[in-house]
């Protein structure tokens, strides 16, 4: 699973039947230094929303076969958000380059 922010939301004037009642969220992921308070993000992706996030909300998400795994039926999936997230902690990195456990 990857964290990112949701920066849009996706509007399809045709749809998979599948796709009835979701919402597909513009989202960047995050890249390592993001944890850390530096704003990277990996290219942006699509991801299938069923649980209500927002523009400017951090989120879990599940990719590849993961994200179809919610889903009785096969569904055409490859992003889906699996997690809002409310807050997460870094720890400081070390004179060493390593993380402090302790904080």
């Amino acid at each position: 699973m990857r964290m990112g922010t949701v920066i849009g939301r996706v509007t399809l004037s045709v749809r998979h039947p599948a796709f009835r009642g979701e919402r597909l969220l513009l989202t960047s992921p995050w890249k390592k230094d993001t944890f850390c308070g530096k704003r990277v993000f990996d290219p942006a992706i699509v991801v299938y929303d069923t649980l209500g996030a927002g523009v400017g909300q951090e989120i879990g998400i599940s990719e590849g076969r993961e994200a179809a795994c919610p889903f009785e039926r096969p569904t055409p999936v490859d992003a889906y958000c699996a997690a809002l997230i409310d807050e997460f902690y870094c720890p400081p990195e070390t004179k060493t380059g390593g993380r402090d456990p302790k904080g």
